[in-house]
């Protein structure tokens, strides 16, 4: 009796603890989405990639992931916590080192879905495009997307006996025009090496999209971006004056001195916002300013981004939209403010 006890104990000091995962642990940034699709079919796939994932990684539970969050945002200024910056921060307060994001893009009944794995070592993306998808397809190009990411690849510590054959995976030949690679959209800021910024949304780390960039000489262009360059912009000098304009990429003459000899700057000029800083500023309802800011609330240019997908473009006086936009969230323009009236 007294040997078998003995073997007992050995067997139980040696194996795993009970209820212990060997998988290593992840978090999933919440879902990005852009165009029309459904809170439901939103909620749909992200279950799916949650379980998808679950048969590789130990997933941070939710409560945990946005206590990490919120420690982040306290630690670090609002200008500094980049999605990028932000997720680093996160996966060191939970020392962890898996976090993956998926984005959705949806036209006209087309959708693209793009995941994003950054680990330790980098980043990988995958993505997959299908035109006029039901929500039972869009769940299998999810299942595809995390095999193609860590299906074959071994994430979880195996026996030793055990070998696992190299698989070679033929990709199909696929026309390219279908293909947009390594897609990964946010609205955020950049700051380059001259003291440029720009606010606004990017694609691929450029600016592409509504966006302000701030040049080091004082102007800002305001507008429209595609791929890094200026679509339908206007262009400010240092003192909030119409300097010039760009139409479909392409830059206009602009007559700043009328011949009668008249200047039109008066009637284009800007509410000087004379803003104690440029950045960004998060709420706590998930909506996001970027522009300027006065005793840090919106005033001169910016953009509010708000949580239901709208979105406030133009000039704001002392918190208040003053000369506005108003866009929803498939980018249609659906009111104005004018001198801090809103347009019927």
């Amino acid at each position: 009796m007294k040997h078998l006890l003995i073997i007992l104990s050995f067997l139980l000091l040696s194996s795993p603890v009970i209820g212990q995962s060997e998988k290593p642990q992840t978090i999933i940034i919440p879902t990005g989405s852009l165009g029309e699709m459904s809170k439901v079919r939103i909620k749909i796939l992200e279950k799916t990639l949650e379980s998808k994932l679950d048969d590789h990684f130990a997933i941070v539970p939710k409560e945990l992931f946005e206590e990490a969050q919120e420690q982040a945002f306290q630690e670090m200024d609002s200008d500094e916590c980049t999605e990028d910056q932000c997720i680093l921060m996160i996966k060191e307060i939970l020392q962890i080192e898996n976090a993956f994001k998926m984005d959705l893009l949806s036209e006209e009944g087309d959708t693209q879905i793009s995941i994003t794995w950054n680990d330790q070592d980098q980043k990988r993306v995958e993505e997959d495009y299908c035109e006029g998808c039901k929500t039972k397809e869009l769940r299998n190009m999810i299942g595809g997307l995390v095999k193609k990411l860590v299906g074959v690849k071994d994430v979880v510590k195996e026996e030793p006996t055990k070998k696992v054959e190299p698989k070679v995976v033929k990709k199909p030949i696929v026309n390219p025009k279908d293909v947009q690679e390594n897609i990964n959209f946010r609205i955020g800021s950049k700051t380059f090496q001259d003291g440029s910024r720009y606010l606004g949304e990017l694609k691929n780390e450029v600016p592409h999209g509504k966006g302000i960039y701030y040049f080091s000489n004082g102007e800002s262009y305001d507008g429209i971006w595609k791929d890094e360059k200026p679509w339908n912009i206007t262009i400010f000098n240092k003192n909030g004056r119409v300097i010039g304009k760009y139409v479909n990429g392409e830059e206009k003459e602009y007559n700043i001195i009328p011949k009668n000899g008249d200047s039109q700057q008066p009637k284009e000029k800007v509410v000087s916002g004379n803003p104690d800083r440029i950045g960004t500023k998060t709420f706590q309802d998930g909506s996001r300013y970027l522009g300027e800011l006065k005793n840090e609330v919106p005033h001169g240019k910016g953009i509010y981004y708000f949580s239901n997908g709208e979105s406030y473009e133009g000039i704001w006086k002392d918190e208040k939209p003053w000369n506005i936009t108003i866009f929803n969230k498939n980018g249609r323009i659906i009111g104005k403010y004018v001198n801090g009236v809103k347009q019927e």
